[in-house]
């Protein structure tokens, strides 16, 4: 049976990305590119480095760093930049930029192109692009305050939180060093999403250098066919470096998500978790990966994966989200698992409502707990037409 529900959070980059500063100028002049002060040029009034028009996350840690300066830019006098220096904790830091919607943009492809430059990465840089349905986050930048301000003023507790995704796409590279490099990110914008997130960033350690970015709203290319049997997911044994998943982890001390050669049900690699002993509450911690394709809309699709735990003092599961206009839809998980088990299968299967733009596929478990999780082999195919018709 579906259910309405909220997804599970996607701890790093989601809890950790909260505005700091605030919106953008009014009256910037309307142009193909939407993003404003796309070079980086344009100086905040008062502030010793941060661009107008631009934001950055907010970790509360001393080893992170953000700046605008003129050493390497790309192109014009400035470009910014992004540094990390301690990995005990997974976040997300990132520049951000938050871009409003309406129909004349529905029905289109978003198209984030910038130009990045890595010096010393250890782990994921990246360039992505979030559509939403968020009304808090509308009502910040239309208003050019803070989103936290708006939230408590309209009485939304973080539990009631009305925003969900309705498309999304990472673009991860993970080169230690690169020149200046030409990155893009491409998604759909569906009927009634209101805003659309770019950030481009790391996780991990390292320097990230971002400049000349753009973002263009242009016919949508043709969603791709459905073929009954085939795997829709990319990278399903994570022997290609898992970039096309997302590794969610809470910003616990010394909790792990990454890609693992030692251990594998078949090749070479798995994706492998492992959590401190400490965390304010319990969440959910894993790798998953989005389909954004609109023909999946009244299609009956199942998801398998290989589960395989070693002393885990918690539970393993999987899980499936659908994102429509009207909301997300999550169907209850099925098979469980806990303590020692060598490689198991576990598989769950639903039919997507009609209107689904985007859906999750997760494999996960319960964080902080003592104990290991690999999980390695894992589909999503689509069996047919949904066997519930009236959905």
């Amino acid at each position: 049976m579906l259910r309405k529900s909220r997804p599970v959070a996607l701890w790093v980059c989601l809890l950790v990305t909260l505005p700091l500063h605030g919106g953008a100028r009014a009256g910037a002049a309307p142009s193909a590119n939407r993003l404003e002060n796309p070079g980086f040029e344009e100086g905040l009034a008062g502030h010793p480095w941060m661009p107008t028009g631009w934001d950055t996350s907010r970790a509360g840690l001393s080893s992170v760093f953000f700046g605008r300066d003129t050493l390497l830019a790309h192109g014009g006098q400035y470009a910014v930049t992004v540094a990390n220096v301690n990995d005990a904790w997974t976040f997300s830091h990132n520049w951000s930029q938050t871009v409003l919607v309406g129909p004349k943009d529905w029905g289109k492809d978003a198209v984030l192109k910038i130009w990045t430059r890595s010096t010393g990465i250890e782990g994921r840089a990246y360039v992505m692009l979030q559509v939403y349905r968020d009304t808090i986050s509308y009502l910040a930048r239309a208003r050019h305050q803070l989103r936290d301000s708006v939230a408590i003023a309209m009485g939304v507790k973080p539990v009631d939180d009305p925003a969900f995704d309705l498309g999304w796409k990472r673009t991860v590279f993970t080169d230690e060093d690169t020149p200046w490099t030409l990155r893009e990110a491409r998604v759909y914008v569906p009927p009634l999403s209101n805003c659309v997130f770019v950030r481009c960033g790391l996780i991990g350690t390292g320097q990230l250098m971002l400049d000349d970015a753009s973002l263009t709203f242009e016919n949508a290319l043709p969603a791709p066919a459905l073929v009954p049997g085939v795997n829709l997911l990319k990278d399903p044994s994570f022997e290609e470096g898992g970039r096309d998943w997302e590794f969610s982890v809470p910003p616990y001390r010394n909790t792990v998500g990454r890609v693992d050669t030692t251990v594998a049900r078949t090749g070479r690699s798995s994706a492998y978790f492992k959590s401190g002993q400490m965390g304010m509450v319990t969440v959910g911690s894993g790798v998953c990966q989005t389909v954004c394709n609109r023909n999946l809309g009244g299609m009956h699709v199942k998801m398998s994966g290989w589960f395989k735990t070693d002393s885990l003092i918690s539970t393993a599961y999987t899980l499936m989200y659908f994102s429509t206009p009207a909301g997300v839809v999550s169907v209850p998980t099925k098979d469980r698992f806990s303590m020692n088990n060598d490689w198991v299968e576990a598989t769950l299967e639903a039919d997507a409502p009609k209107n689904t733009y985007a859906m999750w596929v997760w494999y996960e478990y319960n964080a902080p707990a003592s104990g290991e999780l690999h999980v390695d082999d894992c589909s999503l195919e689509v069996t047919g037409p949904a066997k519930n018709k009236k959905r």
